[in-house]
């Protein structure tokens, strides 16, 4: 197999924070492949604070799994080679044939800060329209998460939904102390905020609000105690972190026989990756939930125009967007210096 390579670095519009990881830019590779006439891109960008390997391991992953077929590739290196191999053979399967099944789906606002700029992000009609908006806690004193919750129940419309997204900072005490006098029928699901994966269960029942994972999808361990328990009802899956689409595929279909709904996301990946990422939740059967694909604002740069979002909706293109770089053959591409750390 042969493809072509490029660099890329996308600067975010104020620096963005990942766990402990404070970024930037955005910086990683597209694949390109050619199939006949048809041409497929895949981007292979692991994110730093989220993916376990850098850009300078997935880069040498998939040159070294192209060069030799029965070398496994890290998971990132994996998506954006089989993104690229797909979208040249337009297959259905993933959704990327020439024109998407719909014209648009449903996508989560997102949210992180304080109640203040919440209330003026409200006030300005930012959230106009969406079913849900995820709000990032766990970061502040539980005081001003509290606040930040009551606020947007208090000034979204009553039919909107909020994901409270904790990334594992939490302890089961301060989450349940923090919803105990919070309308919590206004919450559609609390995303993994437990640093301890063994008391989600626990959380659900104490607080009556269903359990979403994320971090646990890529913890084995975890996985095994938590996966279609009771009260975890929905898993959140970034596919970069899970690899192929084929993986991708079998992750939503193992999700699904535990009786869980699946939200598509990404790793802060460019509006190419969200595009495709919005063709699979066409085709996927995921459940009847917005998405995680409302990132593109972040980036004050990008590989392609972002998908139009109007009133919670993302609009679907009739043809993937084309990435406009300067190719090389993968065996003459070398990554930045800048780019390897």
């Amino acid at each position: 197999m042969s493809i072509d390579l490029a660099y890329f670095e996308l600067p975010f519009r104020v620096p963005h924070r990942v766990g402990t990881t404070t970024l930037t830019a955005r910086r990683g590779v597209v694949v390109r492949k050619r199939l006949g006439r048809r041409v497929g891109f895949g981007e292979v960008s692991p994110l730093p604070g989220a993916h376990r390997e850098t850009l300078a391991q997935a880069v040498e992953s998939l040159i070294e799994g192209v060069r030799n077929s029965s070398s496994p590739m890290l998971p990132s290196a994996a998506f954006g080679l089989s993104c690229a191999v797909e979208t040249a053979a337009a297959n259905p399967r993933y959704g990327l044939a020439d024109q998407p099944r719909t014209v648009d789906i449903g996508v989560n606002a997102l949210f992180s800060g304080t109640a203040e700029d919440a209330r003026a992000a409200i006030e300005s009609g930012a959230f106009e329209g969406f079913r849900t908006v995820k709000l990032k806690i766990g970061r502040a004193r539980r005081a001003d998460d509290h606040r930040l919750i009551q606020t947007a129940i208090e000034l979204l419309p009553r039919e909107v939904r909020l994901r409270l997204d904790g990334n594992r900072t939490m302890g089961l005490t301060g989450i349940v102390g923090l919803l105990r006098d919070v309308d919590t029928r206004r919450i559609e699901y609390l995303e993994e905020p437990l640093r301890n994966h063994t008391d989600l269960c626990e959380l659900a029942r104490r607080t009556q609000v269903s359990v979403a994972i994320d971090e646990s999808l890529y913890d084995p361990e975890a996985l095994e105690h938590v996966l279609g328990a009771p009260g975890i009802d929905v898993q959140v899956v970034r596919p970069s972190l899970m690899g192929s689409l084929e993986e991708v595929e079998a992750v939503i279909t193992r999700g699904r026989i535990n009786g869980m709904d699946t939200v598509l996301s990404t790793a802060l990946e460019s509006s190419y990756t969200i595009a495709l990422v919005a063709r699979l939740a066409t085709v996927m059967e995921v459940g009847d939930r917005d998405h995680g694909l409302s990132t593109a604002p972040f980036l004050s740069q990008d590989l392609v125009d972002p998908m139009p979002v109007v009133g919670g909706r993302m609009a679907l293109a009739r043809a993937l967007p084309v990435p406009s770089l300067e190719f090389v053959p993968a065996e003459k591409f070398t990554l930045p210096a800048s780019a390897r750390a």
